[in-house]
């Protein structure tokens, strides 16, 4: 009888550690768009750590990424199927440690191995604002899209 409680309370214990670490690791979906057939863009809620501005300005580039995944992809064959996950981050730049708003953007197909991840920085130097369509195409372009090629021959 014992034994029978210490094995109980360890696999509570093993089923309580694995889902908290599951839950921390996949976060909550904000959203879920179609953008295509078989191209899908799953829009992930920022942290609560975060702060107010940090969330605000990823909020605002939303509408943005959302429209240049449209313009640069097109259907895909059920085999291809593409997904794109978004995520908003921090970081601290240079030695004032300002804080940047970071897109963390991964991207993977169906019945594949391999998942893209690339971070964006959504402040453009350039302009000392929010980053441009420009600019985002050219980030979703060189660091996801040029890498997520389909190989149907498989």
């Amino acid at each position: 009888m014992r034994f029978f409680n210490i094995r109980i309370l360890a696999a509570v214990a093993a089923l309580a550690l694995c889902s908290g670490a599951q839950a921390r690791a996949q976060g909550k979906v904000q959203r879920e768009v179609t953008i295509h057939e078989n191209v899908r863009l799953v829009i992930m809620a920022p942290d609560q750590d975060l702060s107010e501005e940090i969330r605000k300005q990823y909020e605002a580039f939303l509408p943005l990424f959302e429209e240049v995944v449209k313009e640069s992809t097109t259907d895909e064959t059920d085999q291809c199927a593409l997904t794109i996950r978004i995520s908003a981050e921090m970081k601290e730049v240079g030695s004032a440690k300002t804080q940047r708003p970071l897109a963390r953007v991964s991207a993977f197909r169906r019945n594949s191995r391999q998942e893209f991840v690339a971070t964006f920085i959504l402040y453009s130097y350039l302009t000392a604002g929010p980053v441009n369509k420009e600019e985002t195409e050219q980030f979703l372009k060189k660091q996801i899209l040029d890498c997520v090629i389909c190989d149907s021959g498989n």
